[in-house]
């Protein structure tokens, strides 16, 4: 593939900005997941009444819903970060 784009092809010029509008979401969320993990840090999930599954529960039995939670969200976000690094990586291929 051509890594130079090419200004005549519409299809090349669509593709980069589908592509980056990806990019500003997956930003967006992972941003939006650090904050959630900094609120769940400061207690903001403390009175939530959450039931952990048994089968999870084996894994790490000394954790509380508001880690599970903190955890969630660390997990969300690195998977937003992980699929813009993807992007990124196509845009550069278009």
């Amino acid at each position: 593939m051509n890594s130079s784009m090419s200004y005549t092809d519409p299809g090349a010029i669509l593709g980069r900005t589908f592509l980056r509008i990806g990019q500003v979401v997956l930003v967006l969320f992972a941003l939006v997941s650090g904050y959630m993990v900094y609120l769940g840090s400061e207690g903001l999930f403390s009175d939530w009444e959450i039931e952990i599954e048994e089968d999870l529960l084996w894994l790490f039995p000394s954790l509380s819903p508001e880690d599970w939670i903190s955890y969630f969200f660390v997990g969300l976000g690195l998977k937003c970060l992980f699929w813009f690094g993807i992007l990124a990586w196509l845009e550069r291929k278009i």
